[in-house]
């Protein structure tokens, strides 16, 4: 047995977030000299939008980790891993193959919340089509790029197409932040924190500020719409219609302009007052992006 592609072996998986639970069976598998076989552990998780962190675990998670032995020596590989999530409200089972090389290494945590339906960020080399097919091409430097999978479709391998976003595609996190009257935002330390908790596909608790009203919500990246999306407690999307209403409304309000009033002329202005409708959500409209 190889015992320095064994302990290389273990320190992938415990860099996939499996710490060392498989590494007495993956050591068991490998001095029988299988020639192919799989790992399986199970996890279960809370809801990535749970306030409480002592809320029930009820994603449930499943691994099968997939290793190989070379033809042409001792040595094994771990190439790709199967996840299989189960939710407890949602009665579709999602399911994904994580290759090592072409997913750029995804964690265990990062492909469930993949799966959940959370983009990520994440620093990889890239390379362009010419250097792929060559194993000694200079890596290039570390590039951030945004991941989403399409779980509305699955391709020929069952698989849901991956969704990139390189930085030339334009998403400004901290741009679309700003735009919403998101509370403490203007600390530039819990921008910071807030922006890195997004990249990472954390779903963030926050309070939005609409007319008079200070509503809990929850915000999410979405780099394919360059925005981030904001739910409130039930899940329902809070839109922009809504968001922006009482201030659009305000902004339209004529105002006296300095030569009538100078002229002493009689100018009737209406009172302003906050409405229900000014604060409320306008669940039939679209949400501009």
């Amino acid at each position: 047995m190889n015992e320095n592609n064994l302990e290389y072996l273990k320190k992938t998986l415990d860099n996939l977030g499996f710490d060392n639970k498989l590494n007495e069976v993956l050591e068991t598998a490998i001095r029988r000299e299988m020639p192919n076989f799989s790992l399986g552990i199970q996890t279960n998780h809370r809801p990535l939008d749970s306030v409480d962190p002592k809320a029930a675990r009820t994603e449930k998670l499943s691994f099968d980790i997939n290793f190989n032995r070379s033809k042409d020596s001792d040595m094994y590989f771990l190439n790709d891993y199967k996840v299989t999530l189960q939710q407890k409200d949602n009665p579709i089972i999602r399911s994904q193959t994580f290759n090592l090389e072409r997913d750029y290494r995804v964690t265990a945590l990062q492909a469930f919340k993949l799966l959940s339906g959370q983009a990520i960020e994440k620093d990889v080399f890239l390379r362009t089509k010419n250097e792929q097919n060559h194993e000694n091409a200079p890596k290039q430097e570390r590039t951030p790029v945004w991941f989403k999978l399409n779980l509305e479709v699955k391709d020929a391998y069952g698989n849901h197409p991956m969704k990139t976003f390189r930085p030339e595609y334009g998403y400004d996190l901290e741009a679309s932040l700003k735009k919403y009257p998101i509370k403490g935002l203007k600390d530039a330390e819990k921008l910071q924190e807030v922006s890195k908790a997004l990249r990472n596909g954390t779903i963030v608790q926050a309070d939005l500020q609409i007319g008079r009203r200070t509503i809990p919500v929850t915000l999410s990246a979405n780099p394919q719409m360059k925005t981030i999306d904001i739910f409130d407690k039930d899940r329902r999307e809070v839109r922009d219609e809504a968001i922006f209403a009482s201030k659009d409304k305000t902004q339209s309000i004529k105002v006296p302009r300095a030569a009538e009033l100078a002229a002493g002329r009689e100018i009737s202005e209406p009172k302003i007052e906050a409405s229900k409708q000014d604060v409320e959500q306008v669940p039939s409209a679209k949400r501009s992006r």
